[in-house]
């Protein structure tokens, strides 16, 4: 997956375009500096947009840093990753993203070293140039793939409960918009593609799943020796939500189920 697609945001990705366009130019001697600078913000903004202070102070794992009084860069790229869940659950999952963030940190500290620009501090040596880019913009992907590698897992380990709710609400919701279409009865045969389950948000309190699919509905009219039977494949989507401390449970917040082609 190509870099900009992994930033969340049209900001984020004019500030990477922006940072890399200005390292690139060699005719510039202060490029590799300029170049910092922006990606320096990249960091800042990523983390301040997908960690607000409240969101972080609301987590079970959260400790003040004796410090400072302010919420840590650590922590915020730790909410980014897993949001409320303890790390005893992110662990369960088999998910390390420690060196990842740790990366990530030491690139944000030497980024804004290199905005301070002096005579004994000035870079113009090209290698040493790209190398420094090179770490930096590393540094930023592995810290886009640990929330991704997170939310991936997260997601795995929710998708049997989320299949098991889901055929639970499908037919309770639907009751009766199903049988209003049916003479006599019906009979649903769930298709499910597992690339339907998606991990919508992880905050400092719940977690929510959307699962979308197509519910095959073979709709059953006249008499019981002599029915006829018709077949509808009908669209659906479902938001779940869940607790940090209880993923397990989740309820049915949304859901939708598409007639309109039943009609056509």
């Amino acid at each position: 997956m190509d870099l900009q697609d992994l930033l969340p945001d049209d900001l984020s990705r004019d500030l990477l375009s922006g940072s890399l366009r200005a390292a690139q130019d060699t005719e510039n001697p202060v490029r590799m500096h300029l170049s910092a600078a922006g990606l320096r913000e990249l960091f800042g903004h990523l983390l301040h947009t997908l960690a607000p202070d409240e969101e972080v102070r609301k987590c079970s794992w959260f400790e003040q840093a004796k410090d400072t009084p302010t919420v840590t860069r650590r922590q915020r790229a730790t909410y980014a990753t897993q949001g409320g869940f303890s790390d005893e659950f992110i662990a369960s999952l088999g998910v390390n993203v420690d060196e990842l963030h740790k990366e990530a940190i030491d690139a944000i500290t030497e980024l804004n070293k290199a905005t301070h620009v002096r005579p004994q501090t000035l870079q113009q040596d090209p290698e040493a140039i790209d190398a420094f880019i090179a770490e930096a913009v590393g540094a930023l992907e592995g810290l886009l793939i640990s929330f991704s590698e997170c939310r991936s897992s997260v997601q795995n380990a929710l998708e049997k409960s989320v299949y098991e709710s889901m055929m639970n609400a499908l037919v309770t919701e639907n009751f009766d918009t199903i049988s209003s279409l049916s003479g006599r009865g019906y009979e649903v045969d769930l298709w499910i593609d597992d690339d339907e389950v998606e991990i919508v948000s992880i905050s400092a309190e719940n977690v929510r799943v959307r699962f979308s699919g197509i519910a095959p509905v073979t709709l059953q009219y006249g008499p019981k020796n002599d029915a006829a039977e018709i077949s509808h494949d009908f669209p659906f989507w479902m938001v779940f939500e869940a607790k940090v401390e209880t993923p397990t449970n989740l309820k049915l917040v949304d859901h939708f189920f598409d007639d309109s082609g039943w009609f056509e």
